[in-house]
C-alpha cells in the first residue's frame, strides 16, 4: 500500500474495518468507547504496510487498560508481529512489540512513556526498520527495541494494518489523524 494520511474528515476513511461503538459525529476525529475498533482490513501477509514511519495523533481517557493504537499483523494471526504504538496498562502509557515465542505463546518487549499525560493530545510515532523499532511521542524518542522485531512482507515476513481499539467500558480513545510513510532504500 502507498503512503497515506487519514484525517477522519470523511468518517473512518481507510480504517474501514470497524466494530462496536465508533463515533464519527465530529468532523476530523473518531472516538472509540466500550469494546470497539477501527483498522485497515487484515487479509493476508501482504495486507497493510511494511517498513516505515507510523504516526497517530490521539488522546486517551480512563488511565486504565482499554485504549490502544497499534499495527496488527496483516494476516490476522496472533500472537505475531503486533506493534502497539501506545496503550495503557496499570496506569502507564507505553509501546509494545509482540512476537510469537518458540512455544507458541506471546512474547513482548515494551518502551514506557513515563511522565506522559495520555489524556492530552499527543502524536505517537513508531518507526519500523529492519531489526529495529523506535518509539517517540511529540518528537521525543522514548526508546528502541531491537530483539524479536518482525520483518515486513517484502523481506520475508508479514506486513501490518493500522488500527485503534478500546476494550473497556470505562475508557476511550479519540484519533485526530493517522499517517504512514514508507521507508526508502531498505536493503
Amino acid at each position: 500500500m502507498a503512503d497515506f494520511f487519514e484525517s477522519f474528515d470523511n468518517s473512518v476513511g481507510i480504517l474501514n474495518h470497524t466494530w462496536g461503538s465508533v463515533d464519527t459525529s465530529k468532523d476530523g476525529q473518531v472516538t472509540l468507547t466500550g469494546y470497539s475498533g477501527i483498522m485497515q482490513r487484515p487479509s493476508g501477509d501482504s495486507a497493510g504496510n511494511g517498513y516505515g514511519t507510523y504516526e497517530f495523533t490521539l488522546s486517551m481517557k480512563g488511565n486504565q487498560q482499554g485504549p490502544a493504537a497499534l499495527l496488527w499483523p496483516g494476516n490476522d494471526e496472533w500472537p505475531g508481529t503486533e506493534m502497539d504504538v501506545v496503550e495503557i496498562h496499570n496506569g502507564r502509557a507505553y509501546g509494545t512489540a509482540h512476537h510469537e515465542k518458540s512455544d507458541g505463546g506471546d512474547g513482548y518487549r515494551t518502551v514506557t512513556y513515563d511522565g506522559l499525560d495520555e489524556s492530552k493530545v499527543h502524536t505517537y510515532t513508531l518507526d519500523w526498520q529492519p531489526g529495529k523499532l523506535t518509539y517517540a511521542v511529540d518528537g521525543e524518542v522514548y526508546g528502541t527495541i531491537t530483539k524479536n522485531v518482525g520483518e515486513d512482507f517484502t523481506h520475508g515476513g508479514v506486513d501490518a494494518v493500522v488500527g485503534a481499539l478500546n476494550i473497556n467500558p470505562n475508557t476511550s480513545i479519540t484519533l485526530y489523524d493517522v499517517s504512514y510513510t514508507a521507508s526508502d532504500n531498505i536493503w
